[in-house]
């Protein structure tokens, strides 16, 4: 079955508003405050569902040794292009996430940017969580970075406009459907005088529900955040930030 998210056309279009320059700055700086929160003594990292490679490239520039999965070759090919553009050294890999194989384990493993309940089937979501812990080498530490349906709850609005420097427009639709299980949106990106819509919905989850798929897959020391930095999470939080060691 084809999902939503494994549609290249669509990634094609939306692409400039999602994966803007700044945003590629933020995750580098993600990735610094990360391995500190971690207190990271390792070498292998694993960044699932890694898009154009934002993260994988923070992580490259810290000469860690990453590997970068994604089911998107469009994205994939915007993360090659900015590795290699920059000189670095990372391993990229076309994959599901749930047919994926890797043949060594790893230090650290990372879901970032709300790229976890994409699944339509929770038994996949819940299978993403149990790989992980299976790849991870005994004393390893996966992070789980969300948004939270606490927040969606708090900030979701019904619509919300976002103009771009390059006279685009996106109208978003956002709802919590499904007993507030799921997060559906609808965009409507106006560039040159033309339309373009996308529909998507994927689950969203509580902090205390993660926690509880985490300790599903075999985690048992878990550490909830508000951020990368590791300030509390509460009613300030933007995200919603998981570590768990194996």
């Amino acid at each position: 079955m084809t999902q939503w998210f494994d549609n290249d056309d669509m990634w094609r279009i939306f692409y400039d508003c999602m994966f803007d320059a700044d945003s590629f700055q933020s995750a580098d700086q993600d990735c610094e405050n990360l391995l500190k929160l971690c207190d990271f003594p390792g070498h292998n990292v694993l960044d699932l569902a890694c898009g154009p490679g934002r993260h994988v490239a923070g992580f490259a520039r810290r000469g860690l040794a990453v590997t970068g999965v994604d089911l998107s070759g469009f994205l994939l090919n915007q993360a090659a292009q900015h590795i290699d553009k920059e000189g670095l050294d990372a391993t990229l890999v076309h994959a599901d996430l749930l047919r994926y194989e890797p043949q060594k384990t790893f230090d650290l493993i990372t879901n970032l940017f709300s790229s976890f309940g994409y699944y339509e089937n929770p038994k996949d979501n819940q299978q993403v969580l149990n790989n992980a812990y299976r790849w991870l080498k005994p004393g390893g530490q996966f992070v789980l970075d969300v948004f939270s349906k606490e927040q969606a709850a708090m900030h979701i609005e019904p619509v919300h406009c976002t103009e771009y420097d390059n006279g685009d427009v996106r109208f978003e639709r956002p709802l919590l459907i499904d007993n507030m299980n799921v997060y559906a949106n609808e965009w409507i990106l106006v560039r040159e005088g033309q339309a373009y819509r996308w529909q998507y919905q994927h689950f969203i989850y509580s902090a205390q529900e993660l926690q509880g798929r985490l300790e599903k897959a075999g985690f048992d020391d878990i550490h909830i955040y508000g951020s990368m930095c590791g300030d509390d999470y509460d009613m300030e939080s933007t995200r919603l930030v998981l570590v768990a060691r194996k």
